[in-house]
Formats: structure tokens, C-alpha cells, sequence
């Protein structure tokens, strides 16, 4: 048995080499030769094959397709004009090498371009465009060539042709982002290129610098005046009895350890027992917005946007009216986990802009939880809440939302907002849950201030 130690070097962050020693045990000597043989000769294939594939990524970033063209029909014109004698071949072949050696110079020398790009801003509504603008500078000391700036917009690309710069010229150009639909849009990052008056080689350098563009969901105003549904901002009297706090229900008779500041002691004379008060729990009200991003509660698209729309329209608008906010969605669990593991995402409601924020990213997931299961955990988890608002699409039925209202206390009143373009907008109580339906999404102020009316 053979041993030999294998010292395999790797260069760390900071720059320094590490060895690391492996130790390879070997029962046979000339069958461990043969083996190591074979591990050198695999270890040189795939250097080889690393640096072949680094220069092959290399000359496709330089040859463009007009490029990869010119250089078949130059191969293709000398081969047929040496092996066949066709002049006319040759000559084109000749013609097409010979304008690709010229393009090359065309690339040489160092990028003297700083490209700087900037938003106007970095949040707009969907359907809103927005704008940027990007600077050019040439930092070098002689005038540097015409070329092309290129703008990556999510999957888009923006480009624009940038002339001849002097020394410390600067070039500014604006850039308009046609309105996108809700979401998160990386901007950049901005590359230069370089390339020959024919287009058959470019030389491309990019810059780090990526913006993110944030598209909020659409809202509407909403009255302040508690949503519609809770008049209290402050705080309201719920089902719970207690013998501390400030809103009186009824008197019962003394028992061991109530306080004697609390007696009534009119009702002490008529009955000739001790008697005292007895007072209905008072609790700050908490506003809980549910999110139901099961892609089988929604007919459409359209619906689930209106739901995003809806509960960012809800959540600002409590937010600025300084109630406390709990705003949360249906996590993600693959399907295999969903007998043991629950997820819950709760969105940031520090302020206005952070909830919006979080609400661009969200998206539809056959993985999310279903309501009722999210309803369940908030339930548990989620002590303190007075008004639930529960936040879906017309393709939940009825059954399934009504239990997803039935996870939480007695105490805490439900509602319910079901996006249905396809119905007249109405607001009604069903099983106790009050159940708003809206066709568009300014039917919600409508609603809502029509609800506030009636109280």
C-alpha cells in the first residue's frame, strides 16, 4: 500500500494561498502510477477545456452576428477559390478577411468612457412611465471614439449612439421607461460599446451599478374614518369581561380578591350583598390585512391585482392615520411539507412606502398556504387584533372563505374584500363576516364611505 499526499492550492478572498492536503491510499504501485497518470492527464483536460471555454466566451462577446458572417464567407471564399480555382470566390473570401483584420484596431486601446446613470425616481405607480437620465464622460486625455451606450431595463435594452468626445467632454441623454405593470424592474447596468464602422466586432464594458426601480400596485383613497368598519380609532369595548378597565357593563356580586374601590355600593344598599362593578375589555385596535395569494383564488390576473391594489390602498391609508397595522400574505411550502410546515410572510408596515414596497414583489404562488390555513396561523400567532380583513379573488368559494373568517376570536370582527370584476360592486353581511365585492378598484371608496354613512 502506497500513500501520497495531494497538495491542491486555492486562493482565499483576501488573496492569500491556501493548501490543502489530500491524502490518496493506493493498494497496487503500478496500478496507482496508471491512476495518477490518468488523474494529471484529467486534471490538464479540464484546465484546457476551462481556458478553452473562457476564449470561446470571449470571441462570442466580440463577434457579432454580422461578424460570425463575414468571417464564414471569408473561410468559405478562400477554401473554394484555392481548392475549385473560382476567382470571383477568392477575392470575396480575400475581401471579407481583410475587413475583418481592419475592424480589429477599431477595439484596441483603453475605455476612456464613465457612464453614470440615474432615476428621477426610484418608486412610480404601474401604468406611470418613468425617467432617467445617463452621463458619459470622457476621462482620458485624448478624444475618444464614437460609440454606443447600452441601458438593460429588466428584459429590454436601450441603446443610444454617443459621439466623438473630446478630453473631459460629457455627453447626457435621457431615458424614458414606458409604463410596466406592478413590480421590482433592475436597471443597468450601463455598458459602453465599442465597435467598427461595418458592426462586425464590438467591445463591451459595463459598469456595476444596477438601480431597482420599484412599480407600486395602484391605490385609492379610502375614508379615514376606520375603514368603514371600526369607528374607534383608539381603542373598542370587546366581548371579553373584566374587573379592571374603563368601559362599564353590569355589577355582580363581591367574590374573594375583587378590588373594594370598584364596589357599588347603591346596589350594596338595595340588595343588602356587596356588590361590584364589572366592565367589558377595552383593547387598542389592531388592523390585520390578509393577503391571499393562492393562484386558485383568483379567476384572472386582473383580479389578483386588484387584490394587491386593495390591500395597499387599506394599509397606507391606516398607516397614516397612525392605527397599528399587521399586514401579512400566505408563505410558501412545497407541497410535500405541507402536512407539518405553515408559512406566514409578514410585510413591513413601518411606513407607507416600505408597505408598498413589499407589496410590488408579491406574486401568485401554487406553493403560497391557502387562506384558511393563514387566517389560522394569524389567529394563533397574531393576539391583540380587533378587525380582520381578509383579501382574495371570486374563485375562493364561499365556504372556504367563511372558515378562513371562523380562525379568528369571537372578539374580532371579520370583513372581507373579493375582487370580482365580473359583478356589480355590493357590501353585505354574510355568516357574520361583512363582505365587500368590488367590479373596479374605486368602487372600494365608494363602498367604504357608503358603509361609514350608515353607521
Amino acid at each position: 500500500m502506497s500513500e501520497r499526499p495531494d497538495h491542491t492550492s486555492a486562493r482565499t478572498r483576501t488573496g492569500a494561498t491556501r493548501t490543502f492536503a489530500t491524502r490518496t491510499e493506493v493498494a497496487d504501485a503500478p496500478r496507482g502510477r496508471r491512476v495518477g497518470v490518468r488523474l494529471r492527464v484529467g486534471r490538464v483536460a479540464g484546465a484546457v477545456g476551462a481556458r478553452a471555454g473562457a476564449l470561446w466566451a470571449a470571441v462570442r462577446g466580440v463577434v457579432t452576428p454580422a461578424g460570425w458572417v463575414m468571417a464564414v464567407w471569408a473561410v468559405a471564399g478562400i477554401a473554394l477559390g484555392l481548392s475549385w480555382g473560382w476567382g470571383e470566390a477568392l477575392v470575396g473570401g480575400l475581401v471579407g478577411a481583410i475587413l475583418l483584420v481592419v475592424a480589429v484596431p477599431f477595439l484596441l486601446g483603453e475605455a476612456r468612457y464613465r457612464v453614470e446613470f440615474s432615476l428621477e425616481r426610484d418608486a412610480v405607480v404601474a401604468g406611470d412611465e418613468a425617467q432617467g437620465e445617463i452621463a458619459v464622460l470622457n476621462v482620458g486625455r485624448r478624444a475618444a471614439l464614437p460609440g454606443r451606450v447600452e441601458l438593460p431595463i429588466g428584459e429590454a435594452l436601450v441603446d443610444f449612439q454617443v459621439p466623438l468626445l473630446r478630453a473631459g467632454a460629457e455627453h447626457r441623454e435621457r431615458v424614458v421607461i414606458p409604463p410596466r405593470r406592478r413590480g421590482i424592474v433592475e436597471v443597468g447596468p450601463a455598458a459602453s460599446t465599442r465597435s467598427d464602422p461595418l458592426r462586425l466586432l464590438r467591445r463591451r464594458l459595463a459598469w456595476d451599478d444596477v438601480r431597482l426601480l420599484y412599480v407600486h400596485p395602484r391605490t385609492v383613497a379610502v375614508p379615514s374614518t376606520s375603514l368603514g368598519w371600526v369607528r374607534d380609532l383608539e381603542g373598542q369595548a370587546v366581548r371579553i369581561l373584566t374587573s379592571e378597565d374603563i368601559s362599564f357593563h353590569a355589577v355582580r356580586e363581591y367574590q374573594r380578591g375583587d378590588a373594594q374601590r370598584h364596589i357599588h355600593w347603591k346596589s350594596t344598599a338595595k340588595t343588602g350583598t356587596l356588590m361590584v362593578r364589572q366592565f367589558e375589555e377595552t383593547r387598542r385596535s389592531l388592523l390585520t390585512l390578509v393577503l391571499d395569494l393562492d393562484p386558485r383564488s383568483y379567476a384572472t390576473e386582473e383580479e389578483f391585482e386588484m387584490a394587491v391594489s386593495t390591500m395597499a390602498s387599506l394599509g397606507t391609508r391606516a398607516i397614516r392615520d397612525g392605527r397599528e397595522v399587521n399586514a401579512v400574505a400566505s408563505g410558501e411550502v412545497p407541497e410535500f411539507a405541507r402536512a407539518s410546515v405553515r408559512s406566514l410572510r409578514s410585510l413591513r408596515v413601518g411606513s407607507p412606502r416600505a408597505m408598498l414596497d413589499d407589496l410590488t414583489g408579491v406574486e401568485l404562488s401554487y406553493a403560497a398556504m391557502d387562506l384558511p390555513t393563514v387566517t389560522r396561523m394569524v389567529a394563533e400567532t397574531g393576539g391583540g387584533t380587533s378587525l380582520a380583513i381578509l383579501i382574495t379573488g371570486s374563485a375562493l368559494p364561499w365556504e372556504r372563505l367563511r372558515t378562513a373568517a371562523l380562525r379568528f376570536p369571537q372578539d374580532v370582527s371579520v370583513g372581507a374584500v373579493v375582487s370580482d370584476p365580473a359583478s356589480e360592486p355590493t357590501m353585505r353581511a354574510l355568516g357574520g363576516v361583512e363582505m365587500v365585492s368590488l367590479g373596479v378598484l374605486d368602487d372600494l371608496r365608494q363602498l367604504l364611505m357608503r358603509g361609514v354613512a350608515r353607521r
